[in-house]
């Protein structure tokens, strides 16, 4: 414990992400002063700096923003205490008074292509919905749909990005998973739905 409290202090002034445990795409970027803790995270996402990630699912081209906390531990509170001592398990204050069994943490889970702003508080267990907006500031303690735009404390949705035929059918084309080659191919058309959904449906007719 001690030893993981010297390292992660020596990384901090190095300016060095702090990455323990985790599954990350080789095309990722995370930056200076974060910390992933049992993260997963698709291809071609990045985090930004000083923003804390424990035990989440990331998926592909996701932009997390500065300063954000995302998952981490959670506390009882239908118990007489919401100390960890009176849990079963290891905890920061090596003691155990009782061993009350909880389940300290929950997957988080981010689709693909979600936009998550700076400052933005994400609880434990939520799962966010491809191409969703988090707006900055937001405190998300529910699931979000995709491709809604939420905002606020707590975080509300007030709006979707697309109307609900497009969402759909660009859930069904599932861009995020095509071929390096075939997004570089298809680039041209990312600057509307419209563009992108008629050429690949027209692809397909002629199929």
């Amino acid at each position: 414990m001690f030893k993981s409290k010297y390292i992660a202090k020596v990384l901090a002034k190095l300016r060095i992400p702090s990455i323990d445990r985790c599954e990350i795409d080789k095309t990722c970027n995370v930056n200076y002063e974060s910390a992933l803790s049992r993260v997963k995270m698709g291809r071609y996402s990045y985090v930004g700096s000083r923003t804390t990630i424990s035990d989440a699912h990331i998926g592909q081209f996701c932009s997390i923003g500065n300063k954000c906390s995302i998952g981490g531990g959670l506390h009882p509170i239908n118990t007489v205490s919401t100390s960890p001592v009176f849990l079963s398990g290891n905890n920061f204050l090596h003691t155990n008074f009782s061993n009350i069994h909880f389940l300290p943490s929950k997957t988080v889970i981010i689709g693909n292509d979600v936009w998550v702003g700076d400052n933005v508080y994400i609880k434990a267990g939520v799962t966010i919905g491809t191409g969703a907006v988090i707006g900055a500031h937001a405190v998300v303690t529910k699931d979000v749909s995709p491709y809604a735009v939420v905002v606020g404390v707590p975080a509300q949705e007030i709006k979707k990005r697309f109307d609900d035929k497009t969402i759909a059918r660009l859930l069904k084309i599932e861009w995020w998973n095509w071929s390096e080659g075939k997004i570089r191919e298809m680039g041209a058309y990312f600057t509307t739905p419209e563009k992108l959904l008629e050429k690949v449906e027209g692809m397909d007719n002629m199929i």
